[in-house]
């Protein structure tokens, strides 16, 4: 019930205040499919491309990374199955379907993510004393892991807004790409990183900040219009 929280939240809410006619408006961005090809393509190449520079600079600054193992394509549908029903399907309507255009019609694009962002960080804290969950679950708190998740799930935020408004309010977007974070598929093929996931998914935040200074840096110059595209 926890996990499924934001969404469980979102339909409430709009059904209540909306009627049935909101409330189907909002599951009808769980199937908006027909976007741009970029938006599948930044769903796949994206999280496969912040979990590399992650290994790399776990390579360069604290061990070995083991053996390519080319078969781990073979576990990459199961990895993705096992993922779909937790955060992505418990989480997204709620804080993308629901929360974001509620922002918008008052915030910009960029303050209504770093908005969801800093809301998304602290309902994941009750998980950080539990077994898994977040990258600080299961580990001692500290400051520096606390701190890098923050970062992340801001990063994070502003990215999902950025390609749900260029694919429609595409809610199916935005948990396809919090799947294939999740599943972290780039570390399927270096298995003696197993057990050091954490760290490398840590360490993934470094691209994750970049391309996110990216984003902002391009668009705020291109287009600072509070009504355009983030």
């Amino acid at each position: 019930m926890g996990v499924y929280g934001p969404t469980i939240s979102a339909m409430i809410t709009t059904l209540f205040f909306d009627g049935l006619k909101g409330f189907l408006e909002l599951l009808k961005k769980l199937i908006i499919w027909n976007v741009p090809l970029k938006s599948y393509v930044y769903v796949i190449l994206l999280p496969l491309l912040f979990v590399m520079i992650g290994i790399g600079l776990y390579s360069q600054f604290i061990g070995h990374i083991g053996a390519f193992d080319k078969m781990a394509f073979l576990s990459i549908p199961t990895i993705l199955l096992a993922g779909l029903y937790a955060g992505p399907l418990g989480e997204e309507l709620g804080w993308r379907g629901f929360l974001l255009p509620e922002l918008q019609k008052k915030y910009t694009h960029l303050k209504s993510a770093l908005i969801i962002g800093c809301i998304w960080f602290i309902w994941h804290i009750p998980l950080w004393w539990a077994p898994f969950g977040t990258l600080v679950s299961g580990e001692s708190i500290s400051l520096i892991p606390v701190l890098t998740y923050f970062i992340m799930l801001i990063c994070l935020s502003i990215i999902i807004t950025w390609l749900v408004i260029h694919s429609k309010g595409s809610v199916l977007i935005a948990i396809l790409f919090h799947l294939s974070i999740n599943a972290g598929i780039a570390l399927l093929f270096f298995p003696d990183l197993t057990m050091d996931f954490k760290k490398v998914h840590l360490l993934s935040s470094i691209g994750m900040l970049v391309f996110t200074g990216f984003l902002i840096i391009k668009n705020k110059l291109k287009i600072p219009s509070k009504d355009d595209y983030m």
